[in-house]
């Protein structure tokens, strides 16, 4: 439709602009030649942004803040840069959600304005529109039209979800953050699955019933679900679920999570923590329990000094020299805990169990330190091991990420915090669905490494399905694929990544059409970041690439 457009505009002075959503222009077609210059000297050129604040009143940013027909002619603009141009912009609407996802402007010298073509950029506009509304699946359609039926009857928060988009009412837009529609997400699939009627979830204001109700299009296929939310214990707290029990004055915060697993395990630090006693807290690879160790130190006693040693690491201390050290720590008041004791040999798991059974007497508790330990157990536990552990007076299990995956949104916040030194870098819905999806068994371990190779490819931005590692995506799938599906899933996974997410150019390698990809990608569960901005600019003008068209600085680029 662009394309048109301007070619029947190619011999006027006139020209096109194609913005995003943030104002950036993303291609730019010029009439007469001559044009070029005057365009060029006000920065109107691919790779620049016109946002409001930035460069005042324009016919691109003032359009996205006034979602409605802006012409600005000549003197009118806030920026002399811009005074010798007129120009009218008209936004581009989701035809599905209704939501500007661009601008189409017409920008001219200001001698050369025309009061015609407004109408002109508006009834191209509306084509525009008419051709993405014939690109939107059946589903989003279907979702949009249940979501507003269901709005219009209940009072509390609602949500419509699918793979593709989120919708929500101004109370639940209010009140739940990202972490939080991950988990509706969740909970609304385990519904599904389940056929059950509703369920609670811990949300980050309160405990909540969720009831959904099923979407379907006119031919009966999935479309999503309308959520309800109703409060059932509201709290007014800004971050995830902490329990009520944590003892004042310590300084300690829980370790993130909000599920009824994870929650029984800080209950039970919290616990342990008003006993001297030693403890064991064991489970698989990477479940946190080196952090758990610390934080019951910390509960339980962070005035007192805390040693750490690593049995599986012969070069830090010779298992003999580990008991001594660990007898004499202990004497002097200190806690102790020491990893990984199923790498102790015989004799020194003998030597540590007899430290176990020596255990302070409370009376002496004040003067003498604690013992905790931590071990990494499996299905094929050995013998001598389980021997060991059953020594140990207290005995903490750590549960594998995958019984308690609804903690993703949580563990993801905090992690994130953790890697990149600061609380801005986040992840979008569509990651946190995808991060749900994936089995880990590596645990938290594993999700650790994802996010911090994520961070490293988004480069400081909100965190996509496409920049986290492709071995999580290949297992981020919602249903079980067969043999021949799964194969073709990875290889869309490998192709996509080789070329950077462009889908137009995994389509030509892979010898199919864009729309045949597209449908691919979700039917076969590699990303669910499928709303309509992602294709906006491809759908309209094909395989252009915004090209700045001189190396200069402008308004914000």
């Amino acid at each position: 439709m662009v394309e048109r457009l301007a070619s029947s505009l190619a011999d006027t002075s006139t020209s096109i602009l194609l913005a995003d959503r943030q104002a950036r222009i993303v291609r730019r077609w010029v009439g007469e030649k001559p044009l070029y210059s005057a365009l060029d000297n006000a920065y109107a050129a691919p790779g620049f942004a016109f946002a409001e604040e930035y460069a005042g009143t324009n016919g691109l940013g003032t359009v996205l803040e006034e979602a409605r027909t802006v012409a600005v002619r000549g003197e009118e603009h806030y920026a002399d840069f811009l005074r010798h141009l007129s120009c009218v912009g008209v936004p581009i609407h989701n035809p599905v959600t209704r939501a500007v996802e661009g601008v189409l402007d017409i920008t001219c010298l200001a001698d050369d304005y025309n009061p015609l073509i407004p109408a002109l950029l508006s009834e191209s506009v509306q084509h525009i529109e008419t051709r993405l509304s014939h690109l939107s699946s059946p589903a989003d359609v279907a979702l949009v039209e249940a979501f507003t039926r269901a709005r219009r009857l209940h009072r509390g928060a609602i949500l419509g979800l699918n793979p593709n988009m989120i919708l929500t009412n101004p109370i639940a837009s209010g009140n739940l953050t990202p972490q939080d529609q991950a988990v509706l997400w969740d909970a609304s699939t385990q519904l599904a699955r389940t056929q059950r009627s509703e369920v609670s979830v811990d949300l980050t204001h309160g405990r909540y019933r969720v009831r959904c109700q099923s979407v379907t299009t006119a031919s009966h296929d999935p479309a999503g679900v309308v959520v309800y939310l109703d409060p059932i214990r509201p709290r007014h707290l800004s971050t995830g679920y902490r329990p009520s029990a944590t003892p004042t004055g310590t300084g300690c915060t829980p370790p993130a999570g909000r599920s009824p697993q994870w929650r029984r395990v800080t209950t039970r630090i919290q616990e342990l923590a008003q006993l001297p006693d030693p403890v064991a807290i064991t489970g698989e690879p990477g479940t946190g329990k080196l952090y758990l160790a610390k934080y019951l130190h910390e509960l339980s006693s962070p005035a007192r000094g805390l040693r750490v040693f690593n049995a599986a690491d012969p070069t830090e201390t010779a298992p003999k020299d580990l008991i001594i050290r660990t007898n004499d720590t202990l004497g002097q008041g200190d806690n102790v805990i020491v990893r990984r004791i199923e790498y102790l040999p015989t004799q020194a798991q003998a030597q540590l169990r007899a430290l176990a059974a020596t255990s302070p007497h409370p009376a002496s508790a004040s003067t003498t330190g604690r013992l905790i330990v931590t071990a990494q157990t499996t299905t094929h536990t050995h013998e001598r091991l389980e021997q060991a552990l059953a020594s140990y007076p207290h005995h903490l299990w750590v549960p594998p990420l995958a019984q308690h995956i609804e903690d993703i949104a949580d563990l993801t916040s905090v992690l994130l915090t953790e890697l990149a030194g600061q609380p801005t870098a986040h992840c979008s819905l569509p990651t946190l669905q995808a991060l749900m999806r994936s089995p880990w068994p590596g645990n938290i371990a594993e999700l650790r490494d994802a996010l911090a190779a994520a961070l490293n490819a988004s480069h400081g931005q909100e965190i996509q399905p496409h920049h986290l590692p492709t071995w999580v995506l290949k297992r981020a799938h919602q249903r079980q694929l067969s043999v021949m599906e799964q194969s073709e899933r990875e290889l869309i996974i490998e192709t996509l990544a080789s070329v950077g997410n462009n889908r137009t150019q995994a389509a030509r390698i892979l010898g199919i059409g864009r729309a045949t990809l597209y449908r691919k990608i979700r039917t076969l569960g590699v990303s669910t970041a499928q709303e309509l901005q992602m294709g906006l600019s491809d759908q309209l003008i094909g395989q252009s690439h915004c090209q700045v068209s001189r190396d200069r600085r402008g308004p914000a680029r």
